[in-house]
């Protein structure tokens, strides 16, 4: 399965959008785990990113969470910002995005 996707993020005073394909290439209902490919596009043309993103549904204390890891390959004018910068936007962005999927289910 193919998905496209779109997203804004800030880092810093660094506003940047990307337009992204995500290709699913595995899924195994037994371990409720789904292997990912992302490849992303900064729509500026200022730099890219690469992802092998490995999700798992798990049972923690009578709740379902997800588990998620994620090996990234940033390049451009985000790169240029430094990793722990990057680090607390990605987490604070797959929180937010935990939270609102949470309100849907």
């Amino acid at each position: 399965m193919t998905y496209k996707g779109k997203v804004s993020v800030k880092i810093g005073s660094v506003g940047v959008g990307y337009g992204a394909t995500i290709h699913v290439e595995s899924f195994d209902a037994s371990t409720h785990t789904a292997k990912m490919r992302i490849v992303g596009n900064e729509v500026r043309g200022r730099g890219g990113i690469k992802a092998h993103v490995i999700s798992r549904v798990v049972s923690r204390n009578g709740k379902t969470h997800v588990d998620v890891h994620t090996n990234a390959q940033i390049s451009g004018i985000v790169a240029t910002l430094g990793g722990r910068l990057i680090e607390g936007v990605a987490k604070k962005t797959v929180a937010e995005f935990s939270a609102n999927l949470a309100k849907l289910l």
